[in-house]
């Protein structure tokens, strides 16, 4: 029994020999081949973009085209499609771009529409300081020149719109608005933040000014942007633009002067029962008076920055020539035609004037001494006092009236009386062409273009609201007033009654005359 136990056990060991392999290296292990990869293909994305092209009415056969590069071209690779006779289109395309970003271009012909009369900018710098979203000064100009590239809708009938991507497809003359603003913020180098602030802001004016209902302003159709409501809206607000041009570093200080303006332009148009294109065609002065007042109350300037505006020194220069008894007048008066066209020119010397005038075509003038002149005390007809009031005087109950400057106009009254009277004053750069058109217009026996003029001319037009009836106080002689309580009613045939009643009215004839000077 030993023996065989012995020999179990040495079977086992041998067993456990067998089975637990060898260092040896015959034994390999087979090759195994690498996995195979394909290249995934690319993944296309489908677009598509459709909308209306208005301005003054349905676009038709405008060639619009997807600006994927914003470079503002058409290129031939980009998508491009053309409108209908509603102004609609619709492009598709495919491309990689999951979400592009891009432009909408419409370029198209057009003879028969035309932008607004654009009048001349607005003179002065604007004060930098004042401005939102400036730039440094050293900077100002070749910023402001930069922005420029933007032009005019039509030009020599080429015409083009642009749209921002974001607003469905429309393309009209507010999408384009609003990319001419966008490109200033690009050059003014805002941040992703500030743009995004002042396109929002920019599209709450919009809405208020065109879409108030709606709140919709980018949504232009075809018939609304040919209404009269709109492009009323939209002239005053190119016409705004043109006067302030592209100087002003503010980005929406255009837009926030036509919504405080728009309501003061149609009351100046209907004030003077015209249509607001024809209005504004005529380079009006009073909305130039507007717009440098709603700069003013918005901070943007300071001071009148137009030179057809009166600032301070200009009423200055009135004050000691026109407004007052100077001892240095500087005038030169010429009367209108049907007064043979007099003239007068006072000039440093207070005590001597030159005067004048045409007749037949020939000059005669000469030097007038008014040195020895005396002045004599002068009283004139109060209607609400009922009694002769001498201006020098105070003990008469008078108190004159301070005279009002608003913009170019002064409004006054007649020394004494309550009559109202309006001194309109026109200012005018003498290099340029409205004065030697002024020139151009007078008689040229006057050979008024060969003199050295002032850089600043000033011309008047006085409107007087009634008539004023004075009298010299010394060796006054007093007549009884006719039966009439009222000096307005007072006529001619009173007076010959009065003064020459002898020969009235048997050898007195009576011509009432009216005259209106212009």
């Amino acid at each position: 029994m030993l023996v065989k136990k012995l020999g179990l056990l040495l079977l086992s060991s041998s067993f456990l020999v067998a089975c637990g392999g060898s260092d040896s290296d015959d034994t390999t292990l087979p090759d195994v081949p690498p996995p195979v990869t394909e290249t995934p293909d690319t993944t296309e994305y489908n677009h598509q973009v459709q909308g209306i092209v208005a301005y003054q009415g349905a676009v038709a056969g405008a060639d619009v085209c997807v600006d994927l590069d914003m470079n503002q071209l058409c290129g031939a690779e980009e998508p491009t499609s053309s409108t209908d006779n509603d102004g609609f289109y619709q492009i598709d395309w495919v491309s990689t771009t999951e979400t592009p970003h891009f432009y909408l271009l419409a370029n198209w012909t057009d003879t028969s529409n035309s932008n607004p009369a654009q009048p001349q900018l607005l003179s002065s710098a604007f004060k930098a300081e004042k401005l939102k979203h400036t730039v440094s000064t050293s900077s100002t100009s070749s910023t402001a020149a930069s922005s420029s590239k933007v032009t005019a809708v039509i030009s020599n009938g080429d015409a083009q719109l642009i749209a921002m991507s974001e607003h469905g497809g429309a393309i009209n003359a507010l999408t384009h608005l609003e990319f001419q603003r966008y490109e200033q913020m690009l050059t003014q180098e805002l941040s992703a933040d500030e743009i995004q602030a002042l396109r929002l802001q920019l599209s709450i004016i919009l809405d208020a000014l065109y879409a108030p209902l709606t709140g919709e302003a980018y949504q232009v159709t075809a018939d609304r942007s040919a209404s009269a409501e709109f492009l009323d809206t939209y002239f005053s607000h190119q016409h705004i633009a043109a006067l302030i041009g592209d100087r002003l570093m503010a980005t929406l200080a255009i837009d926030e002067v036509m919504a405080a303006s728009k309501a003061s332009i149609a009351y100046l148009a209907l004030h003077r029962d015209v249509t607001i294109s024809d209005y504004l065609a005529n380079d009006p002065i009073d909305v130039r008076f507007l717009v440098n007042d709603t700069l003013i109350a918005q901070g943007y300037i300071v001071t009148p920055f137009d030179d057809k505006i009166m600032a301070d020194g200009d009423w200055q220069v009135l004050q000691t020539s026109l407004l007052s008894d100077d001892t240095h007048p500087h005038k030169f008066s010429l009367a209108p035609a049907h007064y043979l066209n007099f003239y007068s020119l006072e000039f440093g010397d207070s005590e001597r004037t030159l005067s004048g005038f045409i007749s037949n075509n020939q000059l005669t003038g000469s030097v007038i001494d008014t040195g020895n002149a005396q002045e004599v005390a002068t009283a004139c007809w109060n209607e609400q006092l009922e009694k002769w009031i001498n201006p020098e005087r105070d003990d008469q109950g008078y108190t004159p009236v301070v005279a009002q400057y608003t913009n170019n106009t002064v409004n006054t009254h007649y020394l004494g009386t309550s009559v109202a009277i309006n001194i309109q004053i026109e200012k005018h750069l003498t290099n340029t062409e409205t004065w030697g058109a002024i020139l151009n217009a007078q008689p040229e026996q006057l050979k008024l273009s060969e003199l050295q003029w002032p850089e600043y001319i000033y011309r008047y037009h006085i409107e007087q609201a009634d008539d004023v009836i004075c009298r010299a106080e010394s060796n006054a002689n007093a007549w009884d007033m006719p039966t009439h309580n009222s000096a307005e009613m007072l006529t001619t045939a009173d007076i010959a009654r009065l003064f020459w009643d002898d020969f009235y009215p048997q050898d007195v004839v009576i011509d009432e005359i009216t005259s209106n000077y212009q």
